[in-house]
């Protein structure tokens, strides 16, 4: 199990590389919260690739690109702090709708695409690990695109056959949108307790043969994984964004 966790964490680390940053120093200082529990507001913030970490007791807001949209993080009140909002307002400061599922008191990161009314949740979900949820702005409020988790979630059986078909959910980190904001790409990792013994749990499966973190790229309306998209990550968790076929539009 440690050298998944090890794994979960370099993957983390290796995505803010390959974004182009630094976890600290100067400029490209990157904010990352360090568990569900961190309390240090140091943490929380805009970071130079434009994404913003959120955290629960650090209240904040981020504005889109063009203006138009803002996400919101009321500060928490009751006796653990844990009743907030998340919500989106328009220019004038209008609430257009709230996001129930993130007022969970878990961090997430927020990334806006390049499409209008289009944004990104890496959403923490506990054991080192987040989701990449795909919001949208509509006329009737707030819609959640799950499909490419869904599919994530199937292409991830396919390169580790080992991972348990039940009690799972797709878990990973979104790191850029297309220059379109039509496709997504995220890194596939999971918990680490996921295939390490066979079912009595008394044999270890063999290393080569549990899961796999992976990069692959998703059309958020479809959901689709797109073709020749999948590509293995090193263990160590050290890797560069691709720059051929489906990644040269990003």
């Amino acid at each position: 199990m440690g050298r998944w966790i090890a794994v979960v964490s370099a993957t983390l680390i290796a995505i803010a590389v390959a974004l182009g940053v630094s976890l600290s120093g100067g400029e490209q200082e990157w904010h990352v919260a360090r568990g569900a529990l961190d309390a240090d507001c140091n943490n929380s913030g805009a970071n130079p690739d434009g994404s913003v970490q959120f955290m629960v007791i650090c209240p904040r807001s981020a504005t889109s690109p063009d203006g138009r949209w803002k996400v919101v993080q009321t500060p928490p009140t009751g006796g653990e702090q844990e009743i907030y909002d998340v919500r989106i307002e328009d220019a004038h400061g209008r609430i257009i709708g709230s996001i129930p599922a993130l007022n969970d008191s878990m961090p997430f990161v927020l990334r806006w695409s390049p499409r209008r009314d289009w944004f990104l949740i890496n959403h923490w979900i506990g054991s080192g690990l987040e989701q990449p949820r795909v919001f949208q702005v509509t006329p009737s409020g707030i819609v959640e695109h799950r499909r490419h988790l869904d599919a994530g979630l199937a292409q991830a059986h396919r390169v580790s056959p080992c991972l348990p078909v039940d009690k799972m959910e797709a878990s990973g980190s979104g790191v850029r949108w297309s220059r379109d904001g039509r496709r997504l790409a995220w890194v596939y990792a999971t918990r680490p307790d996921m295939c390490v013994f066979y079912g009595d749990m008394s044999v270890p499966i063999p290393a080569d043969k549990q899961w796999k973190p992976f990069l692959m790229i998703s059309d958020v309306d479809t959901g689709a994984v797109v073709a020749d998209s999948i590509r293995l990550l090193a263990d160590e968790g050290k890797w560069d964004f691709p720059t051929d076929g489906p990644y040269s539009a990003f």
